[in-house]
């Protein structure tokens, strides 16, 4: 594959754009891409400004026809074009590309003739090297502009030998004469002040009489290499390479036209004076390295590069302070002093004392003056006194001498106030504002539309007052203080025009379990309240008014309120309400009252006997208001909400139960109960029986001694083990007939208490 600069140029200058040629288009082929085969290498000799035709040819070797066809030129300067075909493309004097709108068969191939010339001011000898490329129309992309003569067709014919690369054909032009280059160095000079930062130009000249065109190989025509003279040094070379303070190394392009000169503008600092001192600017000075070294004459190759350096000991001057003694200053002020130098003023500086002072200062163009900015660092809302010193600094470093300015630091806002006061609310009507405590170095008073701060009216002298038409659809004025050094002090009115009393929407209980509206006669409230209330009004509520069956009770936007006292299940309020313009409202309304914790019952009973290591307790709450909550204090308290809970019982003895309820009114009550705990087995013994073993024919009964602290509850008789009888009263006996059983039996008894405790008797033995 060859490698030609052509892949350079084409991936660089191609774009996505397709070219539009008039008559021609590009047609889509539909199958794989096919090969197009370019001609053998060529070969031709010409003269300088001789003609010569370049034969190309192309054969599609695939099996598919081609639906039109593109060919790209990658040639040098020393091709001239003799036409401007409309079907080809051209840039930067040479053509690029040419399509053909011609459908090439498979197996054909075809001829394309371009003619040439050699251009007059080529290099020679020298042989030119130019490659083509064949490519299918639909790949292409515009690379040029169409020319305007006629088209370029192609012409059926045999192969121009066997192509070694593919799409690629190679033509080397051979072009005889003798025409060479002479690059010639461009020097300069400049001229300054010790200091200074000068500029110079310097560069290279083609002088001929051929053109310089190393496209071919990548280089540029000339490499120019810049040294700057003793005592300076380079601050800048735009466009050149390998810039450094004491070399600038820069390239010309590919192609060097004859009679062409490139020159680069280095800016030089002159760092002392050094008299005779020259730089040098080389073109294409020898090395070991890939440089066009076939100039024709060398000994224009250096030039000198000089700078005329002067030694500036004069100091600058400040002619005018731009301040007056004593002059009062904002802390941040602009002032422009005019400072003169037979040189350059390079810097204004301003320092300040007793209190510190940071300073810009820039030059004014076309003028001597400089404006300076100065913050000077005095207290927040304060005055102080101060001494601004200028001093100016050139080029070469000469200082003025000091000139100082006593100043008087203005930093303390013109504070006011209004009256009315801001946000007041006002009846409609001619109101007067009065603005309160104006300082004495007020100049002016603007007053501005509050919303837009567009100027009303200046006020330059007391009485400070306005007089301004209230009316609801009025932008209340605001007031803007200007003092002699500029500081402000702005106040805003926001004054609210209400000629409507406050409508009160609701009235509402504020409660965690059950907030209700308590204005409609509906409402409920409980043991203790609080209510709230929601108006509309223009301005804000200035004033609230609580009143229960005709008593005042509060003054607080938020009622607490203690129904303790109340004993009707109903009572009488009244809200009364003003707002800050003093319009009055109020609504009156019966709240219902419910002060207890209704419908509670707690289990076990009163009084309940108790059996076993624990048992469990429960509450039920039928309040109408629902529950809140339920909580067992004791005799253990679990934190939480519940309805029962499993409680230890604990050693025998009585036991306290309390439970804490409340409704969603906020009643809180709570209910006790005493259980008795009871894990004593009754004392329990047979009273009479007959004796054991003995034999037993007829009825006979048997009783029992039994007796608990917390009382019997029943006797079992037990008959070989069997439950047969069971006594509920006191006596606690039984009758037994010794037929209903075997020959032989047993006799037991069980006596339970009354918590269910049990304890048995002896057992006796009976035969029948």
């Amino acid at each position: 594959m060859l490698h030609h600069s052509i892949l350079r140029w084409a991936l660089g200058g191609l774009t996505a754009t397709a070219l539009s040629v008039t008559g021609l288009s590009a047609p889509a082929y539909a199958a794989d891409t096919p090969a197009l085969i370019a001609g053998a290498p060529q070969q031709l000799t010409a003269a300088l400004g001789e003609r010569f035709d370049v034969t190309l040819s192309v054969t599609n070797t695939s099996d598919t026809a081609v639906d039109g066809a593109a060919v790209t030129f990658d040639t040098v300067w020393a091709f001239e074009d003799l036409e401007q075909f409309s079907n080809c493309e051209y840039d930067g004097g040479l053509v690029r590309a040419c399509v053909f709108d011609q459908t090439l068969e498979p197996g054909k191939s075809y001829r394309l003739v371009v003619p040439f010339r050699v251009r007059e001011d080529s290099r020679a000898p020298k042989s030119h090297d130019s490659f083509f490329n064949w490519q299918p129309a639909s790949t292409h992309a515009s690379a040029g502009t169409p020319g305007t003569g006629p088209a370029l067709r192609l012409q059926e014919g045999d192969r121009i030998g066997e192509g070694v690369d593919d799409g690629w054909q190679r033509l080397t032009l051979t072009v005889t004469g003798d025409n060479g280059v002479d690059l010639a160095a461009v020097g300069g000079t400049a001229i300054g002040w010790v200091g200074d930062v000068v500029e110079a130009e310097v560069g290279v000249r083609n002088s001929g009489p051929a053109t310089l065109d190393l496209s071919r190989i990548g280089n540029p025509a000339a490499v120019v290499i810049i040294e700057p003279p003793a005592g300076t040094s380079i601050v800048s070379a735009p466009g050149c390479f390998k810039v450094t303070s004491t070399q600038a190394v820069c390239h010309t392009a590919y192609v060097f036209k004859v009679g062409e000169a490139k020159t680069w503008k280095l800016a030089l600092r002159i760092d002392k004076s050094v008299p005779g001192a020259a730089g040098s600017v080389d073109v294409n000075p020898d090395c070991a390295c890939d440089r066009f070294f076939g100039d024709i004459d060398k000994s224009n190759n250096r030039a000198p590069l000089t700078v005329d350096a002067s030694v500036d000991e004069t100091k600058p001057a400040i002619e005018d302070a731009g301040l007056v003694a004593n002059q009062a200053l904002p802390y941040v002020a602009s002032f422009q002093p005019r400072v003169t130098d037979n040189n350059k003023v390079t810097k204004v500086e301003v320092t300040g004392a007793p209190a510190t002072t940071l300073s810009t200062c820039t030059p004014q163009t076309s003028s001597d003056r400089w404006l300076c900015k100065v913050t000077q660092q005095v207290g927040y809302n304060t005055e102080a006194d101060n001494v601004l010193t200028i001093k100016a600094y050139d080029a070469a470093g000469n200082i003025s001498e000091p000139v100082s300015v006593p100043v008087h630091v203005d930093r303390e806002f013109p504070r006011f106030s209004v009256s009315p006061a801001p946000k007041s609310s006002l009846r409609s009507g001619t109101v007067t504002v009065t603005l309160n405590d104006v300082p004495a170095d007020v100049k002016e008073v603007r007053v501005l539309d509050s919303k837009t701060d567009a100027l009303i009216t200046t006020l330059t002298a007391g009485p400070w007052t306005y007089t301004w038409d209230a009316t609801n659809d009025a932008t209340p004025p605001a007031f803007l203080a200007v003092d002699r050094v500029e500081n402000v002090w702005h106040v805003s009115t926001d004054y609210i025009v209400d000629d409507e009393p406050p409508v009160i929407d609701h009235v509402d209980t504020v409660s965690q379990y059950l907030p209700n509206r308590v204005d409609t006669g509906t409402g409920w409230v409980g043991s203790m309240a609080y209510l709230e209330y929601s108006a509309s009004d223009e301005s804000p509520i200035a004033r609230t008014e609580w009143w229960v069956n005709g008593v005042l009770a509060s003054t607080e936007r938020l009622f607490r309120w203690d129904v303790h006292t109340i004993n009707a299940p109903t009572a009488q309020v009244e809200l009364r309400v003003w707002d800050a313009a003093g319009h009055a409202a109020s609504k009156s309304f019966t709240v219902n009252i419910d002060k207890t914790v209704s419908a509670t019952v707690v289990a076990p009973a009163q009084n309940t006997l108790i059996r076993g290591t624990s048992f469990v307790t429960s509450v039920t709450v039928g309040d109408p208001h629902g529950k809140a909550y339920s909580t067992i204090l004791s005799p253990v308290y679990v934190p939480g909400s519940r309805s029962s809970a499993k409680v230890t019982s604990g050693k025998d003895g009585t036991k306290t139960i309390t439970w804490e309820v409340a409704d969603r009114l906020g009643n809180v009550a709570q209910f006790k109960r005493t259980v008795i705990v009871d894990n004593t087995a009754p004392a329990a013994s047979l009273k009479s029986a007959p004796a054991n073993n003995a034999k037993l024919t007829r009825t006979f009964g048997v009783t029992v001694n039994a007796s608990d602290k917390n009382g019997i509850g029943r006797v079992e008789l037990l008959i070989n083990g069997k439950k047969v009888a069971v006594d509920y009263r006191a006596g606690w006996g039984f009758t037994i007939d010794p037929k209903k059983y075997g020959k032989s039996f047993t006799v037991q008894l069980r006596v339970y208490d009354r918590a269910g405790n049990s304890r048995l008797t002896t057992k006796r033995t009976y035969r029948r």
